[in-house]
């Protein structure tokens, strides 16, 4: 009798000391909702973000800013896309603020995901590397066109940055081999004698507001911040373009209703 009550002694303090306490159970049951929760809406955010991804004009470029780059044009891929952060840089000329800027009339956008932007054109023209992150080293007798223009978060809250516009050039120049190769895209909407080449975009200046946000590989613009960007062409047009056979519009799916091009006016 005394060793089986011992031994039921030392199996009850073996049970008790492998079943946790009561408010043990309820704190790991609070931690693990905690991080189910958290890991619900990091799901959420980056299911939203899946439905959503010269020389130069003379703006202040912020040094070392890693910011959300934009290009279409690829081999497979009719519409942009939204691709890996770079880094731009551009030479400064003073340029600090959006009221320094002199802009065409605004266009404003939104996207199903709820995100609302408002886009004004600043300036076009032409670089041998309109951007810090052009690769392409155009032949004799062409360049590469771009054009400045200003993104607005006219949301509540921080958003996407994500780019909508895309540069147009007149047919009548771009080089015939470029045409030849059928990287000119016409878009319904946009002049029938006008197209898109293969390009990209870079933020080069945020005007004095708080530099993009980081998140799940995500890049987002606070509410209510612009941002100076420039969208240049990947691919060459004929060295005596000039800011008249050039135009900027809006013609992604994402941004526009009836899925035909609207001008960004220029100034």
């Amino acid at each position: 009798m005394l060793c089986f009550g011992a031994y039921a002694a030392v199996l009850r303090g073996v049970t008790e000391h492998r079943r946790p306490p009561t408010r043990d159970l309820e704190a790991m049951a609070r931690s693990h909702s905690r991080r189910s929760a958290h890991r619900r809406k990091r799901q959420s955010r980056r299911t939203a973000g899946l439905g959503i991804a010269g020389g130069v004009l003379g703006v202040g470029a912020v040094a070392g800013l890693i910011v959300g780059v934009r290009a279409h044009g690829g081999p497979g891929m009719p519409e942009p896309r939204t691709v890996a952060a770079r880094t731009s840089a551009a030479p400064g000329s003073g340029v600090s603020s959006l009221s320094q800027l002199k802009t065409g009339s605004r266009l404003d956008v939104s996207t199903p995901d709820g995100y609302s932007y408002s886009l004004a054109a600043v300036k076009a023209g032409t670089a041998e590397r309109p951007l810090a992150s052009t690769t392409v080293r155009p032949a004799d007798g062409t360049t590469l066109g771009y054009l400045d223009y200003v993104i607005t978060n006219t949301g509540t809250d921080a958003a996407l940055l994500d780019f909508p516009a895309d540069l147009f050039v007149k047919r009548s120049r771009v080089p015939a081999s470029v045409l030849a190769e059928n990287r000119c895209m016409p878009q319904p909407g946009a002049p029938s004698d006008m197209c898109t080449l293969p390009d990209h975009t870079d933020v080069v200046n945020t005007l004095g507001f708080a530099p993009p946000r980081s998140e799940d590989g995500d890049q987002y613009i606070p509410a209510g911040a612009s941002y100076l960007v420039r969208v240049a062409t990947d691919m060459p047009v004929e060295a005596s373009v000039t800011p008249q056979d050039m135009g900027l519009y809006v013609w992604n799916p994402r941004f526009t209703q009836n899925r035909r091009a609207v001008e960004v006016p220029l100034p």
